[in-house]
């Protein structure tokens, strides 16, 4: 089970079962599991408000202890505490709604997602764990017996005999999509580059390989930009190359690609793959009652092989058996999350602790691109009263115009306290052709703040800028020499 990882933590006993509670009843009873993760989470949230305020509480609510300042800072993620948040909104949608249908199993898995997030986090942040498994989701237990599964089973093994098209049309109705899952899931950018210098040694390596491409090749061919408006919210652009030798074959020219993948790739001593994929790849089955009430496929796409990572999860598998080199560089815009990866020499490279300053001085040839950054200082504002206008003036004069509304909206904001004053950007966006004009920006706050260096309570930055074509990503931080712009090239 996804929380398995919590069984052996000294004090998260409880937490444990509850969460295990949780993942049981999402399949057949959603509502109950939602509440139930509801429960965790606010049992997560007071054990962390008394460490955080050393003392005993009694009778505060979940939403008062995620208002607390104390308790924000102590955690020091936003993504944390909107994940309490939307547990928390979940949870009382789940309990005082009159309408039994209004959580379904989509809801309750997402609110299991960011519960596992949150004890995960928090299990890390108290030193209990170093790291802590993905969330799985298609590892969920139904506390029934497993003939519709079984059968279902059959159902697939059925159709995968005939022609994908014709029977699809014959059997499956595709109508509705799990907007949810499918927006968060689904919807990537994405730059990934793979190079083998002999051949492969395990043909089911190179198979999955060809239906990956394939898979590619086709989603892009359905969903042309004109055919895209009427049936997803995006249509799919492919990018790739496949060089075999002095040969490249391009994804524009469809034919002789397709073929490159059928008849030369299994027998290449060695191949390049460098491939730039935009669009919504994933889409699930799931059963959806008919007028009568009576259950019914509503969607079935052999797209599902798709993990959303493009080919990172099966090349783990190999990379003890094979060499190879492997980046990947993808954005889910939905979720805002970003992913580095670098596979080399059958080992994982750590692309964020591979970070440097010398990125500023790295030449690209794109604009650097950002999403949901964020910085903080924090100090006693009542002894430097006007270091925080200075510093919050060097962001006003120093960041995106656009973007300067957001963080004084933040500034200002008192009554709910969901961020503390001494914030300076406030999940901006940030396009610029150099990083070193985010450094020089950053050494003007460094002016004002490093002659109080040894007063400040907490200090930081996170969020990424990247140039996805070019595997370049970077972040900023607090050093000992103040606020830096570090990252890779990879």
């Amino acid at each position: 089970m996804n929380f398995d990882f919590l069984k052996e933590l000294r004090g998260f006993e409880t937490v444990y079962k509850n969460c295990c509670n949780a993942e049981k009843l999402a399949m057949t009873m959603p509502d109950q599991s939602v509440a139930t993760a509801g429960k965790s989470a606010e049992l997560l949230a007071k054990n962390i408000y008394m460490i955080a305020h050393r003392q005993r509480i009694e009778g505060l609510k979940l939403v008062d202890i995620l208002k607390d300042s104390t308790f924000q800072r102590f955690i020091n993620n936003r993504d944390v505490i909107d994940a309490f948040h939307y547990i928390r909104k979940s949870r009382n949608h789940a309990v005082h709604d009159d309408e039994p249908e209004c959580v379904d199993t989509e809801n309750a898995i997402a609110v299991l997602q960011d519960l596992h997030y949150i004890v995960g986090e928090t299990a890390r942040k108290l030193r209990l764990i170093e790291d802590y498994p993905a969330f799985d989701d298609r590892i969920l237990f139904v506390d029934k017996e497993e003939i519709d599964k079984k059968a279902m089973e059959l159902f697939l093994a059925y159709v995968d005999k005939f022609d994908e098209l014709q029977d699809q049309k014959q059997y499956i109705e595709q109508k509705d999509y799990d907007w949810f899952t499918y927006g968060i899931e689904g919807k990537v950018e994405m730059h990934e580059y793979l190079c083998f210098e002999h051949k492969p040694k395990y043909r089911e390596l190179i198979e999955y390989v060809q239906s990956y491409l394939t898979l590619l090749t086709r989603l892009s061919g359905e969903r042309l930009p004109d055919k895209a408006e009427d049936e997803f919210t995006d249509p799919v652009t492919l990018d790739a190359k496949l060089i075999i030798g002095e040969k490249t074959y391009i994804s524009s020219d469809n034919e002789s690609f397709l073929k490159a993948i059928s008849e030369e790739l299994p027998k290449a001593d060695g191949f390049v793959i460098d491939c730039n994929c935009n669009g919504v790849l994933r889409e699930y089955f799931h059963d959806e009652p008919d007028e009568n009430g009576e259950g019914r496929i509503n969607m079935i796409r052999k797209d599902a092989i798709w993990t959303g990572a493009g080919l990172f999860d099966k090349l783990q598998q190999f990379k003890r058996r094979e060499k190879f080199v492997y980046k990947l560089a993808v954005f889910y815009p939905n979720s805002g999350e970003f992913k580095y990866e670098k596979i080399l020499d059958g080992k994982d490279i750590d692309v964020l602790a591979s970070c440097t300053e010398d990125i500023i001085n790295q030449n690209v040839s794109h604009d650097w691109w950002s999403e949901n950054l964020n910085l903080w200082a924090d100090f006693d504002i009542s002894k430097y009263p006007d270091k925080l206008e200075q510093l919050q003036n060097i962001v006003r004069c120093s960041i995106p115009e656009s973007q300067v509304g957001y963080c004084e909206s933040v500034w200002e904001d008192e009554d709910e306290d969901i961020c503390e004053p001494t914030r300076l950007c406030c999940g901006i966006q940030w396009g610029c052709k150099s990083l070193r004009e985010v450094q020089t920006f950053l050494d003007k706050l460094n002016a004002v703040l490093l002659p109080i260096k040894d007063e400040i309570i907490d200090a930081g930055g996170n969020g990424t800028w990247e140039v996805r074509e070019e595997f370049a990503m970077a972040t900023w931080d607090w050093t000992d020499k103040g606020f830096k712009v570090k990252g890779l090239q990879y």
